[in-house]
């Protein structure tokens, strides 16, 4: 998991049309959620799946207190660069989601997990585990929100392809796929980036990386074993499923 991002770092942003729209887009859908569960503008959040910065750019954007990590250093030193550039106070640490107290002590009145992150996790005890550190660093009534790919709905064929289509950037032509290939609940992912600029010959870049296909129900069941309560699923903010989930209050 963190050789395939700290490789893909570089290159990320050209996985998405336009990447600047992507981040208002999914920060915007993130802060209706943050803001119906309590969560306002000012208020301290994690992004402990940040990869290049995508929420977290946005979220900061917005007005929120965003602290930040990532298990790939590569990808840390991105997101830290991209913020920077931006004029963003967001601190970074490289922290690993089954660790996560070690690192960001917080509390903090939301943590977040997005872009399908928990299922780089390969086991069910190992979600939990991770579950639990999100736990820990958030204020009593704080709120866990991640977003994962509804596996129930995906057919499971080998090889399957999924194009991201192309996108040029300063005289290159980059086209992306993935390829995933199915092993029971397991899949591995090769993400294929194949860049042609002007007449030379095209240079593929590949990327492989593996997968739990965890259920939506599955999640929401370790949510609740990990001690969160009001875990709700929500489909119409984010462009994957969210699911929201309360650190009880203390009473």
């Amino acid at each position: 998991m963190q050789s395939f991002y700290d490789e893909l770092a570089p290159y990320y942003h050209l996985l998405y049309p336009d990447w600047e729209a992507s981040i208002t887009r999914q920060s915007s859908g993130l802060a209706q959620v943050l803001r119906e569960f309590g969560v306002a503008a000012g208020s301290a959040i994690l992004d402990a799946a940040c990869g290049i910065g995508t929420q977290t750019i946005g979220l900061a954007q917005l007005g929120y207190r965003v602290a930040a990590s990532d298990v790939a250093p590569a990808a840390v030193a991105r997101a830290r660069a991209e913020a920077e550039r931006r004029g963003l106070t967001v601190s970074f640490e490289v922290a690993d989601l089954r660790q996560l107290a070690r690192s960001m002590v917080g509390p903090f009145a939301a943590v977040i997990a997005c872009d399908n992150a928990i299922p780089h996790l390969l086991s069910n005890a190992e979600i939990q585990r991770a579950f639990a550190e999100c736990r820990r660093v958030l204020v009593p009534g704080g709120v866990l929100v991640i977003s994962v790919r509804d596996y129930a709905t995906i057919e499971r064929r080998t090889p399957d392809h999924h194009a991201y289509g192309t996108r040029t950037v300063g005289g290159c032509t980059y086209a992306a796929e993935q390829v995933w290939e199915w092993d029971g609940d397991e899949y591995t992912l090769t993400l294929r980036l194949t860049e042609q600029c002007g007449a030379a010959a095209p240079v593929v870049h590949e990327f492989r990386n593996r997968y739990y296909a965890v259920a939506i129900l599955t999640l929401e069941r370790l949510l609740r074993a990990a001690g969160f309560t009001a875990v709700v699923r929500r489909d119409e903010d984010f462009f994957q499923p969210l699911l929201v989930a309360v650190n009880p209050p203390v009473r």
